[in-house]
């Protein structure tokens, strides 16, 4: 038997399609879906990206100019190399849902 293939849902509208839901009731189908919680932005790897990047870019900070504030977003991604150690212990694929002891989510 082949082992089965773990996918982190959100709660993105096409997640509940017909078309996905009688694509994974196929014989032989090896995904294993694992829904998060309706508000999860934790577990949501975008969005702990994306509160790092605001953090960084806007924490404190008043743009007098959208010029300014679209160079500081630029000057973000082209340096995010120096980011590298915090990202990776922030987006990791290793967690857990709490109080869920066979929900482990195994490192990819």
């Amino acid at each position: 038997a082949s082992e089965s293939v773990t996918v982190v849902l959100d709660n993105a509208r096409y997640n509940r399609s017909r078309a996905l839901k009688a694509w994974l009731d196929q014989p032989g189908c090896r995904l294993r879906l694992v829904d998060l919680p309706s508000y999860a932005p934790n577990l949501n790897l975008i969005e702990r990206f994306r509160r790092f990047m605001k953090r960084t870019v806007l924490f404190n900070k008043a743009y007098a100019k959208f010029a300014l504030f679209k160079q500081d977003f630029d000057d973000f991604f082209e340096r995010l190399h120096q980011h590298e150690a915090d990202l990776a212990s922030l987006i990791t694929d290793r967690f857990h849902l709490i109080g869920k002891t066979d929900a482990r989510i195994p490192s990819a």
